[in-house]
């Protein structure tokens, strides 16, 4: 498939068919993530460079001659995301996804060098709606665009027009997206834009923590009774099988090591019996092992172990994104269950997050109020799903998308509280 490309470049310029706003960066602003916005002066656009944009589509299969360009933006976008990165998306793609997924993505015209990108597909947004959506799932909840620091609102805008053409919608998705950091602000100035409409449906909160004083606070709220009863588990746990001992595994091979074990551990339990667990599929645990490989390949994984004995009672498999950590994964022995194994180790993980130089915050990536580890990490990571239309009936199809999110999660709520008594009564 051909590359295909729209071209901006910054200010207004006259075509054949009238005048065209091309993309032009209203402002641009240094950002760092968690910083203040500050306002651009006058002196500062004087400043800028003129810059032309323009934007690509390719597939997966294409992404090789890109990928010292996507590598590059991902190791210093605004915010990290290692589910839109290349080592997690081409495998996954490969693997998982049988949707029609088109990655899109925004770069300098001049030095080449990527600006933007999300991987779309087209789907509904709940029952009937259709949409572009951008592609994040609950094998890497985090939907937010890998931003350039020098990006603002007109490289939204041209990612998403083009998205419009792949697509032949004018709405769209972007899912799991974090709300406290600086690709949200960006939204906003899109919002500002004419004829841009956003607006934030499905909001939630999961667990996650913080690093510094705030991290050691968190770390300190749990409660007087849970830490206690944690302690007892953990002993009564040294006792029935000789030793309890905690390790962490960052080099690449350990860490290819451990993981196969994580697949057989995972794979013993119940999201194994249910057909969930990542060794459940060949096609499951081929993506899961190209991730993984990859990613410990260049440092950015660690496995946490509780070990009983010579016998593994939980596994915890983190990545890390330059400052933030990510959990991307859980198991434990449930012959050991009562010992709290997945607590202990969970806890246990935090302290390591807190030790690490460099470490900024933490993700649990979680469903919200996980009844396990919303108790031990005390910190909050907000995001929802930002809903984006554009054109004439623009504000008609952002509603009708909205109403049609909340009826799905209404009924998908419905379904588990149903599947829910139906196990408990077969129990």
């Amino acid at each position: 498939m051909a590359i295909a490309e729209d071209d901006r470049a910054d200010g207004t310029r006259t075509t054949g068919s009238g005048t065209e706003q091309a993309a032009r960066p209203s402002a641009a602003r240094a950002r760092r993530r968690k910083a203040p916005r500050q306002p651009v002066s006058a002196a500062s656009r004087g400043q800028h460079r003129e810059r032309t944009m323009n934007a690509l589509v390719f597939r997966a299969s294409e992404a090789e001659a890109h990928l010292p360009q996507w590598r590059a933006l991902a190791e210093t976008a605004l915010e990290p995301n290692p589910f839109f990165g290349p080592d997690f998306l081409l495998p996954y793609l490969a693997h998982m996804e049988t949707g029609n997924v088109r990655i899109l993505a925004v770069r300098d015209a001049g030095d080449g060098s990527f600006l933007a990108l999300a991987p779309f597909l087209r789907r509904r947004a709940g029952l009937f709606v259709p949409v572009a959506s951008a592609c994040a799932s609950d094998y890497g909840p985090l939907g937010t665009p890998l931003l350039a620091p020098s990006a603002d609102s007109a490289t939204l805008s041209l990612l998403l027009d083009k998205a419009a053409l792949e697509f032949g919608t004018q709405t769209f998705l972007v899912p799991y997206l974090r709300t406290d950091g600086p690709v949200t602000e960006l939204f906003d100035d899109l919002a500002r834009q004419a004829g841009w409409r956003v607006a934030c449906t499905a909001r939630a909160v999961r667990a996650g923590h913080s690093a510094g004083p705030a991290g050691e606070e968190q770390f300190r709220q749990i409660g007087t009774r849970r830490r206690r009863e944690l302690n007892r588990q953990l002993r009564r746990l040294e006792e029935a099988n000789a030793t309890a001992r905690f390790d962490s595994l960052t080099d690449p091979a350990s860490v290819g090591e451990a993981f196969e074990r994580f697949l057989a551990l995972e794979a013993s339990g119940w999201k194994g019996r249910r057909g969930t667990a990542l060794a459940s599929t060949p096609e499951r645990a081929a993506f899961a092992r190209a991730f993984i490989s990859s990613l410990a390949a260049r440092g950015q994984v660690r496995i946490d172990t509780l070990d009983a004995g010579n016998t593994p009672a939980a596994m915890l498999v983190t990545v890390r994104d330059r400052d933030r950590t990510f959990s991307w994964k859980i198991a434990y022995d449930e012959q050991l269950a009562r010992f709290s194994p997945g607590a202990q180790l969970t806890r246990r993980a935090m302290r390591r997050n807190l030790d690490e130089a460099g470490f900024s915050d933490a993700d649990s990536l979680a469903i919200p109020d996980h009844p396990m580890i919303a108790p031990l990490w005390r910190g909050s990571v907000p995001f929802a799903t930002l809903v984006v239309s554009k054109g004439t009936g623009g504000a008609l199809r952002g509603a009708l998308a909205r109403l049609d999110i909340a009826a799905n999660r209404r009924l998908r709520k419905l379904a588990r509280a149903l599947l829910a008594r139906v196990r408990k009564g077969r129990g």
